[in-house]
């Protein structure tokens, strides 16, 4: 589990260097190569000051803590998406300032141009919001309302690996750790510009071609049959 955890402190280290959190408000978590642990970020520690031997490594299916220091508050958020797609190896959680703006007016980013599209092939959802009777196992129902997003609307999570939690922040998933990471930052450029870009034109709509064009960039990059290459 060396690799994984090397990994899961350079991803936490990444999201402080990318301007993705501020103080402890974030956290990044590596799937084990044996599919039955994960390495995640404790809780409490500043980005800067966190160390390999801190690094939390827990079981998947019990949640059982195997080594390092408490593990971070917002674990069984990441449980509930490992558990539910295995073609998921790590999970980013932030609270980056325009992404979260969107979850904070419970509001989609919308797909508006072709950057977007690079990396996501539809609009960033919001997840649903809990119940009242879902606030005691709060982390818990929360990876439950995102498995429940992809899961009732049939959609691979890898294609749209981003979703907001309503009124806290964001989730981004991908299937290697360097995938997430730039899932994550592009998430943050993208719900600046789309903030931006309504500013400007408020009545903003998709043009006829949008959708096949939005497709096309996201297949050229991530398809089959990629080609992409900047």
């Amino acid at each position: 589990m060396n690799k994984e955890i090397e990994d899961c402190l350079y991803l936490n280290k990444s999201l402080k260097d990318n301007n993705l959190v501020k103080l402890t408000w974030g956290n990044a978590s590596v799937l084990c190569e044996d599919g039955k642990h994960l390495a995640i970020k404790p809780s409490g520690v500043g980005f800067d000051n966190l160390t390999y031997s801190q690094i939390c490594i827990i079981e998947l299916y019990t949640g059982k803590l195997i080594s390092g220091m408490k593990p971070s508050v917002d674990t069984s958020i990441h449980l509930e998406i490992y558990k539910a797609f295995p073609e998921i190896k790590s999970v980013i959680h932030s609270h980056s300032k325009f992404a979260t703006s969107w979850a904070q007016a419970f509001k989609s980013i919308p797909i508006l141009g072709t950057t977007h599209a690079d990396y996501f092939l539809s609009d960033i959802p919001v997840a649903r919001q809990l119940e009242k009777n879902e606030l005691d196992q709060y982390e818990k129902n929360l990876g439950q309302s995102i498995v429940d997003y992809f899961q009732s609307k049939k959609i691979n999570p890898l294609n749209i690996p981003a979703i907001l939690l309503p009124g806290h922040g964001a989730m981004v998933f991908s299937d290697s750790p360097q995938r997430t990471l730039e899932c994550a930052i592009v998430l943050e450029e993208i719900a600046e510009m789309a903030y931006y870009t309504k500013v400007i034109n408020p009545q903003i709509q998709p043009c006829r071609l949008s959708k096949d064009l939005y497709t096309k960039h996201f297949e050229r990059k991530n398809g089959i049959n990629k080609y992409y290459g900047q």
